[in-house]
């Protein structure tokens, strides 16, 4: 590990995170999902570029503490990212930032996708969050039968509300496939709310 690739992780996190708050906070997300039962609420917008933005949304009842441990563990994200067929730390920075990586399932005709992401973690008493943006270096190629797709925003934010927390969950990528074909997987994406609840509460 060395200052100077520390520094390339920080100015990939720079470079989109400032747009986050606005992104999130538009007037323009679509209702997508919903469920009474548990609280379970779900958002789309189409984007311009042809990619679907997701938001989804759900109360946990859990201590700040346990919500971040649990999804800041990444051994955990298999399951509640069902979509996923393997993640890992690659580089822990300090505690602050690291770089990760993402491996999504394909299908028989449909290669696995694969990210780099440069990830920025806080945690706080009342609020914390975790952000990923893809990060690109040649010292991380392309793998065989593997299509490097490219994550715009990705991550979660987590409030402190009475007994619980408000997980919300949001992303945006380009998965370089058809994108008729990715919708039909981004309900088992904006539900990773839902599996992390039920985790978590069981």
């Amino acid at each position: 590990m060395s200052e100077e690739e520390k520094q390339k992780i920080v100015e990939a996190i720079n470079k989109r995170k400032p747009e986050l708050r606005a992104w999130l906070d538009r007037d323009i997300w679509k209702d997508y999902d919903s469920n009474k039962s548990n609280g379970y609420k779900a958002w789309y917008v189409d984007e311009e570029s042809g990619c679907r933005s997701i938001k989804s949304q759900i109360f946990i009842k859990k201590s700040m503490k346990e919500v971040f441990d649990y999804v800041w563990n990444i051994d955990n994200k298999v399951k509640y990212d069902h979509n996923l067929s393997h993640a890992k730390q690659i580089v822990k920075y300090d505690d602050t930032y690291d770089l990760q990586y993402f491996n999504y399932k394909g299908t028989f005709l449909i290669e696995n996708r694969d990210f780099y992401v440069a990830v920025y973690h806080k945690f706080g008493e009342d609020f914390s969050e975790f952000f990923c943006t893809s990060y690109n270096d040649p010292k991380y190629g392309p793998i065989k039968k593997v299509t490097r797709a490219e994550c715009i925003y990705a991550g979660w934010e987590f409030r402190k509300q009475d007994d619980g927390v408000l997980c919300t969950y949001y992303t945006l990528g380009d998965m370089k496939l058809n994108q008729t074909l990715v919708n039909t997987t981004l309900g088992e994406v904006a539900k990773q709310v839902v599996y992390l609840k039920e985790i978590l509460e069981k």
